[in-house]
């Protein structure tokens, strides 16, 4: 993941985690692999080796590895992720020269066309549904989605199929981990035209499994440049909404990625938003902050749903985050979203969704068969999104790109 993220988000995740012990690993590592890069320049110069450098380097490199006993599973997660990056980089090259030749069939659509349609999906960041005011937390995170509740479909035993953003998107939002092509793709197979609008930053398709997708959209737009350090607020994606909604085709399909509740949870939200505080312990202060950025995106998803609902055509507007976060006022607790550490509420997510008074009208028993207790993973999202657009390819498409 860390090949798959930011300056900022970078810097963030050192300033919360940095204490002297990982210092000491990183300063000592840096410093292994410094001497031995001289010492292997030194050779290919013929240049006599320095012993007193060359117990250095082993000093350090003994030292690094007392230190980082705690760390070893994360350090062989960055070795790891190196060589995922590495070779991910050699298959993005491959899928878009393939990319164009996805071929699913006769596509159909199970509603008329010919009333506009507008399908947005929000993808949250690192939201835990325990701390949804919506799904019952004890206090009051989610004011609008609560008070909007009767509108909407909360789905309550919904989990992520992983805990780290790229991971559980490439599964969510592709066919077979692009085997078969991925949303943007189908969607614009099927007619639609296609939007992009994220909070993310936007590595480019060669850097960034998620800006591969997002950047195969007919308009794709990036708030989140390098130079902002990641402090950009989730409202930047508003007006790029709205001028989306506006646009006069007649289908439509929005994805939002927002930043949502990625740490430093403080950075996620304005000063106006600052309503939760406990500076009784900087655990209990991290968790109001968390608790806050919950609250500014019940906001955001606020504004959507409201801006959406003003166009009165045949829509929906599914939310779900990525992944879930490890927050809780216990001594275990890592504030944090890592497979070497995993917990449950790294993968507990909200999932709802908001549906228009046309589409209900067209698709009323389709939407009261839906079962909103039933256990489910994202890892299935595609299929989800294709029924929840009433789109349908044939049989035998089904068997091949696999169904929900």
């Amino acid at each position: 993941a860390g090949f798959e993220t930011d300056w900022g988000e970078a810097k963030e995740f050192i300033l919360n985690f940095s204490n002297i012990k990982s210092l000491t690993l990183v300063g000592s590592m840096l410093l292994s692999f410094s001497l031995l890069l001289k010492s292997v320049l030194s050779a290919k110069t013929k240049r006599k080796a320095n012993p007193f450098l060359f117990l250095i380097f082993v000093a350090g490199f003994v030292a690094s590895c007392c230190v980082g006993q705690k760390y070893k599973p994360t350090f062989m997660r960055i070795i790891c992720s190196y060589k995922y990056y590495t070779e991910g980089k050699e298959f993005i090259l491959k899928y878009l020269e393939q990319r164009k030749d996805f071929d699913y069939g006769e596509i159909s659509s199970l509603v008329s066309d010919k009333e506009k349609r507008t399908y947005v999906i929000v993808i949250g960041e690192s939201a835990n549904k325990e701390h949804l005011g919506l799904y019952g937390y004890e206090r009051d995170t989610t004011p609008k989605m609560s008070g909007m509740k009767s509108d909407l479909y909360v789905f309550d035993k919904v989990t992520s199929a992983d805990c780290q953003t790229f991971m559980v998107l490439q599964e969510a939002l592709t066919f077979d981990n692009f085997a078969q092509g991925d949303v943007i793709t189908f969607f614009q197979k099927s007619g639609f035209k296609t939007f992009w609008l994220s909070n993310q930053f936007d590595g480019g398709e060669w850097t960034n499994i998620v800006a591969l997708i997002g950047n195969q959209a007919d308009i794709s737009y990036f708030v989140n440049l390098q130079l902002t350090y990641g402090l950009c607020f989730d409202d930047l994606l508003i007006d790029p909404f709205k001028q989306a909604l506006n646009d006069p085709a007649p289908k439509k399909v929005i994805f939002v990625h927002l930043h949502g509740s990625h740490l430093l949870y403080a950075n996620r939200y304005p000063k106006d938003f600052e309503i939760f505080r406990d500076n009784s312990s900087k655990t209990r202060q991290t968790i109001c902050e968390y608790d806050n950025s919950i609250a500014y995106t019940d906001f955001i998803l606020w504004n959507l749903i409201s801006l959406l609902k003003k166009k009165n055509e045949n829509s929906y507007l599914l939310y779900l985050s990525d992944h879930g976060e490890d927050v809780r006022d216990a001594p275990d607790c890592c504030f944090c979203h890592s497979p070497s550490i995993a917990h449950p509420s790294m993968y507990s997510v909200p999932f709802f969704v908001w549906i228009s008074e046309k589409y209900f009208n067209e698709n009323s028993e389709f939407v009261k068969n839906w079962n909103l207790h039933k256990e489910y993973k994202t890892n299935k999202l595609i299929h989800s999104i294709l029924r929840l657009s009433r789109l349908q390819i044939s049989r035998s498409e089904e068997r091949r790109v696999g169904k929900e």
